[in-house]
């Protein structure tokens, strides 16, 4: 097959340069893709460090002290808790005991008032039989009438008020059944258990923090190890500059000596003596590097152990005890959001006592009216019958009655009273004191129960996000290593094409003789190459050459300096085992 006749000029131009091109760029990719691939690592690690950081502050010394400060406290909330709820207890016995004194009260009230419905119809007959003044006993035995009317509105108002308040104190014993058992089942219980587990739980939250320590001072070493393995492999920034010098040496400055055998001598020995070097020193920096890679790689595996058996299963958090205080604890809230629902209904029920009783307290004016009007009536029955004579004496009868009722009624009214001031105090006992410290001292244990489970949340979370991030950055960390390592494996390979340059630099420096001839321009020439190094090895290997290749020095002396071979065969074996 032909090809065009520009297609092999565009195949050489494609070629590299110089045979130290490739292993420049090589040089250059290498080390650059390998530092930015450890660079990615312990941008990493700098992450983990926080995440260590907010899990030592979850767990450490401060928290703890607060955990066993919190802890301490259950077993007082406890007792005031039960101690409040007692009172309670108390409030509502003595207020169902006070609205029963009063439901006894409205019943003789009751008695007193159909006795009273009892002789206004008595009065009536009696009235119907006389046949002399026959208006005055209709109007006696009318005002009575309407007075027994107006008392038994009353007494049936009351007693509405009395079945209301019944029904609410019934209610009210309901839900102080419910807190009862939410309390003593649930609440209490588990908030002496919190206080009895606090030593075992800060066991595990100790054996916790500790195992994190340990983990913390090995990212930390491998931290260190990665860093110094970053700046290690900067020598293949030191590496590329001298082998950009070994070109100069070997292309630019050879081509400017064409005709000096001499120089052109003094230069070829130059780049094998400079290429040899630059290997040594290559060698020895990889080496360095292959070290700590390995060292890393070993700190990684054991941290990578070290977090399995932190982080994976339930060994991650010792006997379990963190687990069941978390749950207590919630089962402590979840408790006492119940206790709050029946204890605002609980005082709702209250309220409306209190209010069905001042409704009840609204009707006293009436009961005294009533009273007084019993009182009179028994006067007017004594005058009617004096009045009427012989005739009367059928009313003296319902004289005796009236006057009996005005002094039952006015004990009555009297014991009513009393009972209903009792009753009311004991209401607002109930909602003024006993549910309101009830509700205080819950609210306290809520709080509490919330602090412990919130800080052995934070510190769960903590651990779990400290656990991905470990995860995430072991990831990484691993998988720049091998990337590391595979590109240093690939750069040793490459590195096999300066065995075929520093062969070609030898032949050429066979066939070239003659002594130096120090021309102006050779010296310059000499100077400027010398004024391009950057390592002080360059310069000593340059300036011993050179005195070496003067006329006046002796044939010992004018021999060039013994140079080890480079990447030839006798070293390659050598780079093996420096290499991956």
């Amino acid at each position: 097959m032909k090809l065009e006749p520009d297609l092999p000029e565009a195949i050489r131009m494609a070629q590299p340069a110089h045979p130290l091109d490739f292993v420049l760029l090589s040089t250059e990719q290498t080390f650059l893709r390998a530092g930015e691939t450890l660079a990615q690592a312990v941008r990493h690690l700098n992450d983990l460090r926080v995440d260590f950081g907010r899990l030592d502050a979850a767990l450490g010394p401060g928290q703890a002290q607060r955990f066993l400060s919190l802890t301490a406290e259950t077993g007082t909330q406890a007792s005031c808790l039960a101690g409040e709820f007692v009172q309670f207890e108390e409030a509502s016995r003595a207020l169902r005991t006070a609205v029963g004194a009063m439901r006894a009260e409205v019943t003789d009230l009751m008695a007193t008032i159909r006795a009273i419905s009892i002789v206004k119809l008595q009065a009536r007959i009696i009235g119907n039989m006389l046949t002399g003044s026959r208006q005055r006993v209709e109007a006696f035995t009318g005002g009575l009438t309407r007075m027994a009317a107006e008392a038994a509105d009353l007494v049936a108002e009351v007693d509405e008020a009395m079945n209301e308040i019944a029904a609410e104190t019934a209610a009210m014993d309901d839900e102080a059944a419910h807190l009862s058992q939410t309390l003593r089942e649930l609440v209490l219980p588990n908030l002496t258990a919190i206080g009895a587990a606090a030593a075992e739980v800060s066991l595990d939250r100790q054996r916790m923090a500790e195992g994190h320590e340990a983990l913390a001072r090995r990212m930390e070493a491998i931290f260190g190890a990665v860093s110094h393995l970053i700046l290690a492999l900067q020598a293949g920034d030191s590496a590329r500059q001298r082998f950009e010098h070994v070109r100069h040496l070997t292309s630019d400055a050879l081509a400017a000596a064409a005709g000096e055998t001499g120089l052109e001598a003094v230069l070829l020995d130059l780049g094998v003596a400079q290429t040899a070097a630059t290997v040594r020193g290559l060698t020895v920096h990889l080496g360095a590097a292959q070290d700590t890679f390995l060292e890393v790689q070993g700190s990684a595996s054991a941290a990578i152990g070290l977090a399995s058996g932190l982080y994976l299963g339930d060994a991650s958090r010792g006997s379990g005890a963190i687990q069941t205080m978390m749950g207590r604890a919630q089962t402590v809230e979840t408790g006492l959001t119940r206790c709050g629902a029946h204890l605002h209904r609980l005082a709702g029920h209250a309220a409306r006592v209190a209010a069905h009783l001042e409704k009840i307290r609204h009707h006293e004016g009436r009961m005294r009216r009533i009273e007084d009007q019993v009182r009179l009536f028994g006067l007017n029955a004594v005058i009617v019958c004096a009045k009427l004579g012989q005739e009367g004496r059928a009313l003296q009868e319902i004289s005796r009655q009236l006057r009996d009722l005005t002094q039952i009624s006015a004990e009555v009214f009297t014991r009513l009273h009393g009972r209903l001031e009792r009753t009311q105090e004991r209401a607002a006992a109930i909602g003024s004191e006993a549910v309101a410290g009830l509700e205080r001292e819950m609210g306290r244990v809520a709080d509490g129960a919330q602090a412990v489970r919130a800080l052995l949340e934070e510190a769960e979370a903590a651990h779990e996000a400290a656990g991905n991030a470990f995860g995430k950055a072991g990831r990484i960390l691993t998988s720049s290593l091998e990337t590391a390592a595979g590109l240093m494996g690939n750069y040793r390979r490459n590195l096999v094409s300066l065995q075929a340059f520093e062969e070609q630099l030898v032949r050429r420096r066979a066939v070239v003789s003659g002594p130096l001839d120090l021309t102006p321009a050779a010296e310059g020439l000499l100077a400027a190459v010398r004024k391009s190094y950057t390592v002080p090895e360059e310069r000593e290997i340059h300036d011993a050459i050179v005195r070496a290749a003067l006329p006046s020095h002796t044939e010992e002396e004018a021999a060039p300096p013994r140079i080890e071979a480079g990447p030839g065969a006798g070293s390659e074996e050598d780079l093996a085992d420096i290499f991956f």
